[in-house]
């Protein structure tokens, strides 16, 4: 079993029980909430950036005559 951030069971359940201790109960929920808005805006800016981004390089291009594009398979077969 991989270990997540290379910290055992044992220490992570530590690492809470501090955290319970300092902030209490109640805090640590409001924290956890904080966070996970603060993780949604992160990337609700990062797929805002990302479509203006595409739609700015398709305005750029030349308009091609019907040509249709090739679309890259979805996956790709490997020799060994």
């Amino acid at each position: 079993m991989k270990n997540f951030l290379f910290i055992s069971i044992e220490e992570s359940f530590f690492i809470i029980f501090v955290a319970i201790l300092i902030f209490g109960p109640k805090k640590i929920t409001d924290i956890a909430r904080e966070l996970g808005e603060g993780v949604r805006y992160l990337k609700n800016a990062k797929n805002k950036i990302k479509d203006e981004i595409m739609r700015t390089n398709n305005i750029n291009k030349p308009i091609q005559d019907n040509k249709k594009i090739k679309k890259p398979p979805y996956s790709v077969k490997r020799n060994n």
